[in-house]
């Protein structure tokens, strides 16, 4: 079971940098608040399966959650991996009511999680409040969509060192050893076969990369942004 707590104002600054949340006002922001409350999971829990009713959305403060398929044999399919400052499962709160996916938290996450019934009885009281959190949804949609776009122009290599320097500018991790998350699930997560992880990997070492078994090493933060930027792999 996750430690529970309400929200508090700290909380409610982090929150912002959610795009759900960004366009809120500071007393519209509280007013969803009003509706959640803070959990830490000190151990991987499945927060939901797929079909089952969307009776709440989370925000992500720290640490990371996967959402996830399965296929005929059982087999996971990594659909996405949520990190600090993204939320999920709003969508499935304001369409089907039911969750698509799977979704996983990792051990020692932090997520803020938004009663469904509580959320939307806030938003029929506030109709401004439903419409700017929805054009915030669309606003993130299509940049998700110029994000697909913009991974599949690129090499499995130049896929990869995007992905490490996001990691690096996002504190998810230091630049040197072990990988936040397994290697299969980044391989799913920019879109190339597992096998071919290894491959890219080894094609890293102009951008200043090394893999000595399981640990990764960035020798050169500003190498690895030099070759991210001939590419268009930095923002």
């Amino acid at each position: 079971m996750p430690d529970i707590r309400p929200l508090s104002p700290t909380d409610l600054t982090a929150l912002r940098e959610a795009p759900l949340f960004a366009r809120l006002d500071e007393s519209e922001l509280a007013a969803v608040a009003a509706t959640g409350s803070m959990r830490r999971y000190d151990h991987a829990a499945l927060l939901f399966s797929a079909g089952d009713p969307a009776d709440a959305f989370y925000a992500v403060a720290d640490g990371h959650v996967h959402l996830f398929a399965l296929n005929e044999d059982g087999d996971q399919s990594l659909v996405t991996i949520v990190g600090p400052g993204e939320s999920f499962a709003e969508a499935a709160l304001f369409g089907a009511g039911r969750f698509p996916v799977n979704a996983e938290v990792q051990a020692g996450a932090v997520l803020a999680r938004f009663d469904g019934s509580a959320f939307l009885k806030v938003l029929r009281g506030n109709q401004a409040l439903g419409f700017r959190m929805l054009d915030s949804l669309l606003a993130r949609q299509v940049f998700l969509m110029h994000e697909i776009r913009r991974l599949k122009a690129h090499s499995p290599a130049e896929r990869l060192a995007s992905y490490l320097l996001s990691l690096i500018e996002s504190n998810t991790w230091p630049g040197h050893g072990k990988l936040p998350v397994r290697k299969q699930l980044i391989a799913s997560r920019i879109g190339i076969e597992p096998e071919s992880l290894s491959r890219a990997l080894r094609r890293l070492d102009e951008a200043g990369v090394v893999c000595e078994g399981d640990d990764v090493l960035v020798k050169d933060e500003s190498l690895l942004r030099g070759f991210c930027a001939t590419f268009g792999g930095t923002a």
